[in-house]
Parts: C-alpha cells; sequence; structure tokens
C-alpha cells in the first residue's frame, strides 16, 4: 500500500470521526431539547385556564417558573378556571400570589389570617387549605352577591368550618374586629379589595397583626400604571406604596409578580 493511499485513509477516517461527532453531539442536543420543550408544553396546558396579569404577558419565564414549583390544590384551580368561564379575566387572582400565601402562611406557621377582599373565595379557600385544623381564616366582603358565591365555594370545597366570612364595608369590619379585641392576634393579613382604601386596610391590619406578622398587598404595580400620572387607580396605588413604606411599622418587599406584589413584616 502506497503513502498516499495511507494518508488518504487516514484523513477520511479523521473526516468521517469528526462528522459522526458532530452530528451525534446535534442530534443529541435537539433530543434533549425536544424533551424538554415537551415537558413546558405539557405543564403549559395543565396551566392553561389560569389568567395571566399583565406583567406575566411578557415574561418568557411564566409557564416554567409556575411548572417548577409546588402545584396548587385541585380545588384551587377548579375554583380559578369557573370562575374565568363564568365572570371573565378581570378579577382573578394570579396564580404565583395564591402560591405565595400559601407558602407564606406555612413558612410562618399562621393560625390566624385574614383576607381582605373575597370575590368567589379562592384566597380565602388558598388560605384556608393551609392552616392548621384549629386555624381561621378571617374574609371580608362588601358585595353580597359575591359573598354568596363564596359561601357556596366555601361548602363545595368543604372548608366553611375554616372560614368565618363577615359581609359589609371591610374598614368597619376590621374596626369592628379591633374594637371586639382582636388586636395583635393575626400571623397573615392579605388585602386585595378596592385600592382607594388600601392605606386604610393596611393601618386597621397592622393594628390586628402580632408584631413579627405578615402583610401582603396585592396589585401594588396596577398594570405598570404607578408611574402614569393620568391613571387615577395608578396614582392610588402609588400613594398607597408610598404609605407602606414611609409607615416605619414594618419591613418592605415590593416583589414585581402578577400584577404587583408587596410583602410587610410588622416590627
Amino acid at each position: 500500500m502506497c503513502a498516499f493511499t495511507v494518508l488518504f485513509l487516514c484523513y477520511y477516517c479523521w473526516f468521517s470521526g469528526f462528522w459522526f461527532l458532530y452530528f451525534n453531539r446535534v442530534l443529541t442536543f435537539t433530543l434533549i431539547s425536544e424533551i424538554r420543550m415537551n415537558f413546558v408544553r405539557r405543564m403549559s396546558c395543565s396551566i392553561s385556564g389560569f389568567v395571566k396579569k399583565d406583567l406575566e404577558m411578557s415574561n418568557e419565564y411564566f409557564e416554567y417558573c409556575i411548572s417548577m414549583s409546588s402545584p396548587l390544590h385541585p380545588s384551587i384551580v377548579n375554583l380559578l378556571q369557573s370562575t374565568k368561564e363564568e365572570l371573565g379575566n378581570k378579577l382573578v387572582s394570579s396564580v404565583q400570589v395564591l402560591m405565595l400565601n400559601q407558602f407564606i402562611i406555612k413558612l410562618i406557621s399562621a393560625q390566624k389570617v385574614l383576607d381582605i377582599g373575597v370575590y368567589t373565595g379562592a384566597s380565602s379557600l388558598a388560605s384556608a387549605l393551609v392552616v392548621p385544623p384549629e386555624g381561621k381564616v378571617y374574609s371580608l366582603e362588601k358585595s353580597i352577591k359575591f359573598a354568596q358565591i363564596a359561601q357556596e365555594n366555601f361548602k363545595k370545597y368543604e372548608v366553611s368550618d375554616r372560614i368565618n366570612l363577615i359581609i359589609g364595608d371591610a374598614s368597619k369590619s376590621l374596626e369592628h374586629l379591633c374594637q371586639e379585641g382582636h388586636s395583635g392576634t393575626f400571623d397573615f393579613s392579605y388585602i386585595d379589595a378596592d385600592k382607594t382604601n388600601y392605606p386604610t386596610y393596611f393601618n386597621l391590619s397592622l393594628q390586628l397583626l402580632r408584631q413579627g406578622g405578615v402583610l401582603a398587598v396585592d396589585n401594588t404595580l396596577f398594570k405598570g400604571k404607578v408611574f402614569d400620572l393620568d391613571n387615577r387607580v395608578g396614582q392610588q396605588i402609588d400613594n398607597a406604596n408610598k404609605t407602606f413604606i414611609s409607615s416605619g411599622a414594618v419591613d418592605v418587599l415590593l416583589l414585581n409578580i402578577g400584577d404587583g406584589y408587596t410583602l410587610m413584616r410588622k416590627r
């Protein structure tokens, strides 16, 4: 065999091996990517009934974050989906906010919870599912219509024994709780009601929370309108945020999730 033939065969073997390894790596990478994408697609389908808030619309990692988080209880998922189908998207809670509420309630071992603004009951249901058997959720709702809907949902999902539904103006209901001797006894308070009264709900919640208790407020970026001087609700939220941070009574953390979510710890 001549030297040229030997060199040719060596080059041929090297060239063939190079492309074999190259295509093998490309194929492997493609298969792994496809497996990952199929997984995310399956998880996305499982949460397709959830409503995305404004800030979540542009978050390319939203579905992935949800799929890699402990799932919501099926009863919460069913309630969110039925609310969306029957009443539309406008007031449906953010999935991540409900997850965070539950996570915090578990983390601080909360037994006594305030839920200000009930709507169809998703946030109250989420809280009731994670408080201990002796725990109680005090749910405040102004609308008789939504209070009745929420009450039916509480019965349907068998949490009525853990929820004290109070119908009427939330400010007066909170003041009444203070007068009844509940001040300093609540572990966790969640505010998702009319935005004008956020500062009032904040101050009354502080009275009711124990030292070290946690207060969470939803919609604190309000569709990104907190910088819009012409948006009335955006300016109300901005005013509330300034009230929180300047109070001196709480440690504050505003998170860019859902429609804006603020966590506070009573000092």
